[in-house]
């Protein structure tokens, strides 16, 4: 991997290309390179949404891994990353963007100043809510399933009528559902039972 500054696009999609799919140590390196040099940080957005194949894979789940540690990077795309969330279609790719939904989320909730709560606007929010439902209520993976309905809990501490559809989506959704997904629903309903005695 090359430690090259100022990487275009097409120089990131050629370190993409040589990672293995399945080798998260080279996609943990990459994202590290990234980390040291924000200027491909934009690339890296729009390559995980540009193309439906093992590039745009890599791309999302390194994306993942920078936004794990630079959240501030995504609220200056966050434009382009809410408009493509919804046509993802790897589970993969949609668990790794389910990720960065919720840690956007909860970023959106707290109660320190950030980027994110000073940037993102009612249309992004807007998108990040009605993707994160459609997650929820699709067929899914447990693991997607667990970071929409917590970026939507972390949400509906600002706008209460979250609240209320994920209890009703929650109580009577989880007959057929995994042992993951009963575990995080369970802890989810009780927690907006307690913020809604609050």
């Amino acid at each position: 991997m090359n430690a090259v500054k100022n990487m275009n696009k097409y120089s990131l999609i050629k370190e993409l290309n040589v990672i293995p799919i399945i080798n998260r140590e080279s996609v943990k390196k990459l994202s590290k390179l990234i980390l040291t040099d924000q200027s491909s940080f934009e690339s890296l957005v729009e390559i995980a949404f540009d193309y439906d194949n093992e590039i745009s894979l890599k791309a999302i789940y390194t994306l993942e891994l920078v936004v794990e540690q630079r959240l501030d990077w995504i609220a200056y795309n966050l434009s382009y990353f809410t408009k493509n969330i919804a046509s993802l279609k790897n589970e993969n790719a949609i668990r790794s963007a389910a990720k960065i939904c919720n840690l956007i989320a909860q970023e959106y909730t707290s109660k320190f100043d950030s980027a994110i709560q000073l940037i993102m606007t009612h249309e992004q929010l807007s998108e990040i809510i009605e993707t994160c439902f459609d997650w929820l209520m699709k067929d899914h993976k447990a693991s997607i399933k667990t970071q929409s309905m917590d970026a939507l809990y972390h949400i509906g501490k600002k706008i209460s009528w979250i609240h209320y559809e994920i209890r009703l989506i929650l109580e009577k959704n989880t007959a057929d559902q995994s042992a993951n997904y009963i575990s995080k629903a369970n802890k989810v309903l009780e927690l907006i039972s307690k913020t809604s005695m609050a």
